[in-house]
């Protein structure tokens, strides 16, 4: 090969590397980060991109980490590297397999976070997101690589589980029992499709679901019985409908029979 054309392949490969770690997917590794600040933390990684005033809750990062702990009984095994994009910026720029969601989402094999720019402009803000992404990084962490993959069969629970400590909830439980009568919503199971193959509406209503659904949980069985369902079925995925009868003594489809009675579907 002429050495000309071997320089010219090196040049192209070198700025496609340099324009995937300053710009692209390998951002988080850069060695620079230009244009974001850096937030203190001794558990996290975290950079922000144009600060202000509505996002000082990032300075809060340890204490969320900590009541994340807590509620959910468990503890990060791994520093966490969150990074927060201008409410401006296209999240195609990090993630373009994503689509270009802009709202957020964890990346757990690798221990990292984005919140997109949608997440920042919205009326929740920030901490709401953040919680939620780092309820699945902690669940992650406290499991192989498999089960975890495993355990998006049960995506109920994670994403239920997520949204209720995060407090973030796309409908009251009145506006979405009205929505489910007024469309004839009828959820036949707690089946999780991917969020990237549901529309907008039907993944606010397939979350809202989920989190009334563990928010049910809590008010009749306690939050104990929740956080050791957590802790066995995250070490045992494939057994998560023994597990449960278990713990709630009780199979999973007479509960959510109960708790669908008590929404008066």
């Amino acid at each position: 090969m002429p050495k000309k054309k071997i320089t010219y392949i090196v040049a192209v490969c070198t700025l496609g590397l340099l324009f995937y770690l300053f710009w692209g997917p390998l951002f988080p590794w850069s060695p620079i980060k230009p244009g974001f600040q850096r937030i203190p933390s001794s558990k996290a990684n975290v950079y922000i991109q144009n600060m202000t005033s509505s996002d000082s809750m990032v300075f809060q990062i340890d204490q969320i980490l900590e009541d994340e702990e807590i509620f959910h009984q468990l503890n990060y095994k791994d520093r966490v590297t969150v990074i927060i994009a201008d409410p401006k910026t296209s999240m195609k720029r990090f993630a373009p397999w994503l689509q270009g969601s802009g709202y957020s989402v964890s990346l757990s094999m690798l221990n990292l976070i984005y919140i997109g720019p949608i997440a920042r402009q919205s009326s929740f803000g920030i901490k709401t997101y953040l919680k939620h992404e780092l309820s699945h990084m902690l669940m992650d962490q406290n499991t192989s690589f498999r089960k975890a993959l495993k355990m998006h069969d049960q995506g109920w629970l994670l994403e239920g589980v997520a949204q209720h400590f995060s407090g973030h909830h796309f409908y009251s439980r009145s506006e979405f029992i009205a929505l489910c009568k007024t469309n004839q919503i009828s959820f036949s199971s707690l089946n999780e499709q991917n969020p990237l193959d549901m529309s907008f509406p039907n993944l606010k209503l397939n979350y809202t679901y989920y989190q009334l659904f563990v928010d049910f949980l809590v008010d009749e069985y306690g939050l104990d019985a929740l956080q050791n369902y957590i802790k066995q079925y995250i070490a045992e995925p494939d057994s998560y409908e023994q597990i449960f009868v278990n713990v709630y003594d009780n199979d999973l489809d007479m509960i959510l029979d109960a708790f669908k009675t008590s929404l008066n579907i």
